[in-house]
């Protein structure tokens, strides 16, 4: 039966029998609501499915709701809109009607978010028993939310037997919080209730949310044979007992962050599994085994007890971690977890680490290829002459070692894109047009906003004089261009000639980014409105990543302290921000502000922050301000680095502070001076965790505040308390006198 319009579909619905088959007619379908309460049998399904697979989009408002048995939906794509209310598709049409034995098959969702970071939604949720998603392809999640959910807080949805496979996950960008996993089964209050899924022979590519990739929290659940291509995260048995991983592959390429399997809760085997150059450390190892917490509640860490771990196979990974996260709460050591008949290939003869070094962890009939000839672990022995076997997979061709212990290689699928997901599904490159140059004169400044409207990704806008550019609306940012100056010691200066202050000069909205050259940012001109910010992030949603690049940019006169000069709001998410070669000064307001996020759960605002060759001078507030708050272990970031700048009299207010970083992960503050800054309270602050990775080394602080750290150990051997001596303050020119301290490249100190 063919139909073409929402009220057909309604009435062939209403008439459907087993073994009927409704197809819908090609084209773009709007804010549908396809709510199926039909039921056919399980040799005689009711199929509901495109014309041809891909033929027909669901668009708008569009949502699916299984309410009967044995119903197939299958070919559908959904583009361009979101689902209000719930997930996009749920096995159940509300509490009292779930699906059993419903399937959906070859459908793609992609790139179908709600407009907000925050605006929390799941696109698939599995309810009742025996249901299937397959041979769909699912990617492109922006927003907080697991993408598939298997849901057990109904016993009519327990022990469940449902099947996730075939499937391609084509990538997730870190969320920057928790709740940004692939898949979840279950949660930690059914922790020890038997669900029984299924999930076998899937692609995961660039799968990146957040530490879990697979978060399994309940039992008896089997996790095999699926491919794990460049994901910054791993397959974590969270809660639950009695799950088993086997011949799964998971391929690092020595990204950043990319993991394996992590283990908690007792009972579970993982056997014949590859794992190929994988860089995570701790919670992103190639393979960890936690410590618990004694007397855990559910959603902590359960004591892991009798797990087998046998025939797996390292090549190239970075970390093996048993007793990981071991801290003042996490003390009840692993135990009776036996890892045997494994090997590991690796360039260094560290081939594991133990935190507690018990007996917990029983190493047994284990082999090593390593270089060097030191003394292996007890209970590993040399691989010897093992063979060798070439897989050519993805373009690059990976040497992997064939032994009598690790993995059987024909044991393992190496999935890809074309074995997995919807075949017919091929997704839109982006538009390739040639990258127009505007010339705008300082005469057409007020056109500048309209010309940025129009612009599309890679255009440049070239400021053509060096006077004002005078402005009473704000650049509004919503592709990726650059805007520049003439490059030399007069740059162009923006300036507000309207009667009304503006939120900022530079607004970058979802989809936007920037790359800011040799201009000047003026926030008070005359007695015209003022500027709030130089740039921002909008206020309003934005679920996409941007990125944000500055280079010899002057920003002066923010003179509220309320104001800044470069700002992430709240629920914006930077992939990179890169300050360079430019100078703050006379400024009220802070000066590099990424600190929105006050919920402490976890949530940043910039991944990845780099602030180099930079002067800060004259500032009443802080310079730099990074904020992560709560305890979260399931992100990586922020990373901040700040290199050869200078801080000439900034925050000197009782109990200020020149660079705020707590929460931050990763930081390395070096080659820089602090002069005059910070003397009421702090140059730096850190509010760290044991794991974190902080630096600051080769700093010269003269007249300045302390640097303040939880566990006080971020401090090297250089640092330095030296009066600086400048060549030109007056003219801003920050850079020390010949001869003085040295930095760790061999340049100057400061700004160079």
């Amino acid at each position: 039966m063919l139909v073409s319009n929402k009220q057909q579909l309604h009435e062939a619905l209403l008439k459907a029998q087993p073994g009927d088959t409704i197809l819908l007619n090609k084209g773009r379908w709007n804010n549908v609501a396809l709510v199926i309460e039909t039921s056919g049998t399980k040799e005689m399904p009711v199929v509901i499915a495109a014309e041809a697979p891909g033929t027909v989009q669901f668009t708008g408002n569009s949502f699916i709701r299984f309410g009967g048995n044995h119903v197939v939906v299958s070919g559908i794509q959904f583009v361009d809109g979101f689902a209000e209310n719930g997930a996009v598709v749920e096995f159940r049409k509300n509490n009292e009607k779930p699906a059993n034995n419903c399937r959906l098959t070859n459908c793609v969702i992609n790139d179908y978010n709600k407009p907000g970071r925050f605006d929390n939604e799941s696109w698939i949720v599995l309810w009742g028993r025996h249901n299937r998603i397959d041979h769909c392809t699912i990617g492109g999640k922006l927003t907080g939310g697991t993408t598939i959910i298997v849901e057990l807080n109904d016993e009519r949805s327990q022990q469940n037997y449902h099947e996730i496979d075939s499937n391609y996950f084509n990538g997730r960008l870190p969320l920057g919080s928790n709740g940004g996993e692939t898949i979840r089964v279950g949660v930690s209050r059914y922790a020890l209730t038997s669900s029984h899924t299924s999930i076998h022979h899937n692609y995961f590519e660039r799968c990146s949310g957040e530490v879990e990739i697979i978060s399994v929290k309940s039992c008896d659940n089997q996790i095999n044979n699926n491919t794990f291509y460049e994901c910054e995260g791993g397959l974590v048995l969270r809660h639950g007992e009695r799950n088993t991983v086997t011949g799964n592959v998971f391929i690092g390429n020595q990204m950043p962050h990319t993991g394996g399997v992590r283990i908690i809760n007792p009972g579970h085997k993982v056997s014949n599994n590859l794992f190929i150059e994988l860089a995570g450390e701790r919670f992103h190892a190639a393979f960890s085994v936690l410590n618990g917490v004694p007397n855990s509640l559910p959603n902590r860490y359960v004591q892991v007890k009798d797990v087998e771990i046998d025939h797996n196979t390292f090549v190239g990974c970075k970390s093996i971690v048993f007793g990981a996260g071991k801290d003042p709460e996490r003390t009840a050591a692993p135990a009776n977890v036996v890892f045997r008949n494994n090997l590991i290939s690796s360039k260094s003869n560290l081939l594991y680490e133990d935190a507690n070094n018990d007996g917990g962890i029983l190493f047994q009939s284990n082999s090593a290829i390593v270089q060097g000839t030191a003394a292996l672990a007890k209970g590993f022995s040399p691989a010897g002459k093992s063979g060798v076997r070439n897989v050519t997979y993805k373009g690059r061709c990976y040497t992997l070692p064939v032994h009598t212990n690790g993995v059987g290689l024909k044991q393992v699928s190496w999935m890809d894109a074309d074995e997995a997901g919807a075949r017919w599904y091929e997704p839109a490159g982006p538009a390739l047009t040639a990258p127009v140059t505007y010339t705008v004169p300082a005469a057409q400044s007020k056109e500048l906003p309209g010309i940025v409207a129009k612009a599309r990704p890679g255009d440049i806008i070239q400021l053509a004089d060096t006077g004002l550019y005078e402005l009473d609306e704000p650049l509004v940012i919503r592709t990726l261009i650059t805007i520049k100056g003439r490059d030399g010691e007069f740059k162009p200066q923006l300036v507000n000639t309207g009667a009304k202050s503006l939120p900022a000069f530079v607004i970058i909205e979802n989809g936007g980014g920037i790359t800011l050259e040799h201009v000047q940012f003026n926030s008070a001109y005359k007695s015209y409105g003022d500027v709030q910010t130089a740039i921002s992030t909008t206020t309003k949603p934005m679920n996409g990543h941007y990125r944000l690049q500055v280079h010899d940019c002057v920003f002066f006169n923010f003179n509220e302290s309320s104001s800044g000069c470069i700002r992430g709001t709240k629920s914006t998410y930077a992939d990179s921000v890169i300050i360079t070669n430019s100078l703050f000064h006379h400024n009220s307001g802070t000066g590099i502000d990424f600190s929105a996020e006050k919920d402490d759960k976890g949530i940043y605002n910039v991944a990845h922050l780099l602030v180099r060759n930079c002067v800060f001078t004259n500032m009443l507030s802080t310079a730099i301000n990074v904020y992560r708050g709560g305890n979260d272990e399931s992100t990586t970031g922020p990373n901040v680095v700040i290199d050869h700048c200078t801080f000439n009299e900034v925050d000197n207010r009782m109990q200020g502070c020149v660079v705020k970083l707590p929460g931050v992960q990763t930081a390395s503050v070096t080659n820089c001076v602090f002069n005059k800054s910070g003397a009421g309270g702090r140059c730096i602050w850190f509010e760290e965790m044991s794991w974190d990775k902080l630096r600051v080394d080769y700093c010269n602080f003269y007249k300045s505040g302390r640097v303040s750290s939880f566990f006080n150990n971020v401090t090297g051997k250089h640092i330095y308390y030296n009066n600086p001596v400048f060549n030109d303050p007056s003219l801003y020119d920050f850079r020390l006198a010949a001869g003085t301290l040295k930095s760790a490249d061999g340049k100057r100190l400061g700004v160079n």
